[in-house]
C-alpha cells in the first residue's frame, strides 16, 4: 500500500474525515509537490532540534483533530527566531490545549512573503473532481477571483486558467511584487488535479491556501484535505 492510501486508511480508522495538516502535506510530498521543510515534534527538545536543522524563522502549529481552525484558536505561531521561542511556544501549546487530543506540534521553516494564491479541488455531482485556481490568502473570499477546470487538467489548460484570473497582472512583477513562474505554477495545478482524479473515490475536497509565490519558488504553506 502506498503512503497516500496508508494515511487515508489511518484517518478513516480514527473516524475522521479531515486530514491534519501534517498528514495533508505528506500526501502532497508523495505527489512530488515541494512543501516547506517540517517535522511533527512530540516534545520541546525535538521541536528545537528540528528548528535548528531548518534554520530560523520558524512557524509552529498545533496538530489536533479537536482544533481544525488553528488560526482562530491561536494555535499557529509565526516568526519564531530562537530556540527559547520554540521551547516557550511548545510549552504554551501544551498548557493551553491540555484538554484536547494532541498529535504533536508541526515545526516548519517559515517561507518568505510573496503573492498568496489558492489551488483547491471539489467534487461536482455531475462532473466529478474540479480544480480551482486564483488569488488566495485572506482575500479569497473578498475578491472571489478564481477560475475552474475539470480534472484531470493538462498543462495547457492550467496555463490558460492562470491567465484568466482578473488579477493576473499581480503575477507579472506588478509594482515590485515577485514575478511568478507560471510554468511551475501550471505544473503544480496539474499535480493537484492528478491527485484529485486518482483518489476521487476518497477525496471530497482539497484547499491549498495559501500557496506562497516568492522569488525562490512556490510553497503550499497550508493544506486541507477532506475525505468522502
Amino acid at each position: 500500500m502506498n503512503e497516500i492510501k496508508t494515511i487515508i486508511q489511518k484517518v478513516r480508522l480514527a473516524n475522521r474525515t479531515a486530514l491534519l495538516e501534517h498528514e495533508a502535506k505528506i500526501v502532497l510530498k508523495e505527489m512530488g509537490i515541494n512543501v516547506p521543510p517540517s517535522i511533527l515534534a512530540h516534545d520541546a527538545e525535538e521541536a528545537v532540534k528540528a528548528a535548528d536543522s531548518f534554520g530560523y524563522p520558524i512557524v509552529m502549529k498545533l496538530m489536533s483533530q479537536d482544533v481544525l481552525h488553528k488560526t482562530d484558536a491561536k494555535a499557529v505561531i509565526v516568526d519564531l527566531k530562537t530556540s527559547d521561542d520554540i521551547r516557550h511556544t511548545f510549552q504554551d501549546f501544551m498548557h493551553r490545549f491540555e484538554n484536547v487530543k494532541i498529535e504533536g506540534v508541526l515545526v516548519e521553516k517559515m517561507v518568505d512573503k510573496g503573492i498568496e494564491l489558492i489551488i483547491g479541488t471539489n467534487t461536482d455531482d455531475d462532473f466529478g473532481p474540479v480544480i480551482l485556481f486564483g488569488i488566495g490568502g485572506v482575500l479569497v473570499e473578498a475578491i472571489k477571483d478564481v477560475v475552474f477546470r475539470m480534472c484531470p487538467t493538462t498543462k495547457e489548460q492550467s496555463l490558460e486558467a492562470i491567465n484568466e484570473i482578473k488579477a493576473k497582472v499581480l503575477l507579472e512583477g506588478f509594482r515590485g511584487l515577485p514575478t511568478v513562474d507560471k510554468d511551475a505554477l501550471a505544473d503544480l495545478i496539474v499535480q493537484l488535479s492528478k491527485l484529485a482524479w486518482e483518489y476521487k473515490d476518497d477525496i471530497l475536497e482539497m484547499d491549498i491556501n495559501p500557496v506562497i509565490a516568492n522569488s525562490s519558488g512556490l510553497y503550499p504553506v497550508d493544506a486541507r484535505i477532506i475525505l468522502k
